[in-house]
């Protein structure tokens, strides 16, 4: 018995010509440019600028129609004024709130990268899957086929027929799930997108990072620059403004007036009014001091537990790294040319005659593509790993 086995080995598109490709800087670009999280990180950064005029403020002067003498109506103006250095203070600490809406900024643009990056990838991988599955689909298919033919011939026994039906059924199933999975994470990416036309990632190749991945160590250096740190750490600058405003809040005002308490002919210079506001009532004024200093507190555990976090997702990606980078290079290196070796040769022998036996030969042809399917899952997870240890430095 000699069976043909026309093996595709070229990668058929999933979707017509008419998809556009786009490559991961292009998908990020679009992506970034059309998300509303953008937009609105850039306004709350434009607002916290706009607030920032409001830091020199005083309140409305108090204009007011009195008789003091008891024989004439007269108009008296007076403003309040708080002491120099709380609208300085008030400077400050607005200027820090738009470092913070900022480093927000950051914070958003990190995060839709990494989901970009993320699902880029994972679209990569579903297409690399999806086409391993098309070739084995389309060898089932045929062996299948056969043996159908054979068993009417009486060739072969029912459960060689039988076993082979289970395998067609199993491998177009699982191809027909990977087809969704592509369709639906290339949909995913249009929408991030904004693109109208159907679109398609390349192909997924290793990612060429120069990321120093250090041993696993509780080395904090690395992270300094992670956006989320940032943010707990600007919290706290904020933290140690509003202490220092509250504290200068307990210095006195002023107040300046004009008003005509005698004669009308009293002399202008002698209608000015000056005055003084004496912060007697301390103990309100405490409690604010002390409660913006608790605030300072919590914003500062509140770092050092960021900090720590953060430590930790990085010597688990760290770890993840090393795991992945040393599957792939067995994969690279050894795997894969023992997995063409073994489809090739398995091929030949079938074709020749050599074996009629189709279980053996489906289950071979199953194993050797379920070792490309651990290359394509250990590729893809290598290029997580390298795009989470970017994430968590800051440098997507």
């Amino acid at each position: 018995m000699k069976l043909k086995l026309i093996i595709p080995f070229f990668i058929v598109p999933l979707l017509s010509l008419a998809q556009k490709q786009l490559t991961e800087d292009e998908a990020l670009s679009l992506a970034l440019k059309n998300s509303a999280w953008i937009n609105a990180s850039s306004l709350a950064v434009t607002q916290s600028k706009q607030m920032q005029k409001t830091a020199y403020n005083i309140s409305n002067p108090e204009i007011m129609m009195e008789s003091p003498s008891g024989e004439f109506q007269t108009v008296g103006v007076l403003q309040s004024f708080n002491f120099p250095t709380v609208y300085a203070k008030q400077h400050q600490l607005l200027k820090q709130q738009t470092v913070l809406s900022q480093v927000g900024k950051t914070i958003t643009e990190n995060d839709i990268k990494y989901q970009i990056k993320s699902l880029y990838l994972s679209s990569q991988y579903f297409e690399l899957i999806y086409s391993y599955y098309k070739i084995q689909d389309s060898i089932y298919n045929q062996i299948q086929k056969s043996a159908q033919r054979q068993y009417d011939a009486g060739q072969i026994d029912y459960l060689e027929k039988t076993f082979t039906d289970a395998q067609y059924g199993e491998i177009h199933n699982q191809f027909i799930q990977a087809q969704t999975d592509l369709q639906v994470s290339q949909s995913q990416l249009q929408t991030y997108t904004k693109l109208k036309e159907p679109i398609s990632t390349t192909s997924l190749q290793k990612t060429q990072s120069t990321t120093n991945v250090l041993l696993i160590q509780n080395d904090t250096s690395v992270i300094q620059n992670n956006p989320s740190l940032l943010y707990a750490k600007q919290q706290q600058i904020i933290s140690k403004k509003s202490l220092s405003l509250e504290r200068n809040k307990f210095l006195p005002g002023f107040t300046l007036g004009y008003l005509n308490q005698g004669a009308k002919n009293t002399p202008r210079d002698l209608r000015i009014r000056a005055g003084i506001n004496i912060p007697l009532w301390f103990w309100q004024y405490t409690g604010s001091i002390n409660a913006a200093k608790t605030g300072f507190k919590v914003a500062e555990q509140k770092a050092i537990a960021q900090q720590q976090a953060i430590s930790i997702e990085m010597q688990k990606a760290q770890g993840d790294y090393l795991k992945y980078y040393q599957s792939l290079t067995y994969y690279e290196t050894i795997g894969l040319k023992q997995t063409d070796d073994i489809i090739t040769t398995s091929k030949r022998f079938f074709e020749g005659g050599h074996t009629v036996d189709y279980i053996s030969f489906l289950r071979t042809i199953n194993d050797a593509y379920s070792i490309k399917l651990k290359y394509a899952e250990s590729l893809k997870n290598y290029n997580q790993s390298v795009i989470n240890i970017n994430y968590l430095t800051g440098s997507l």
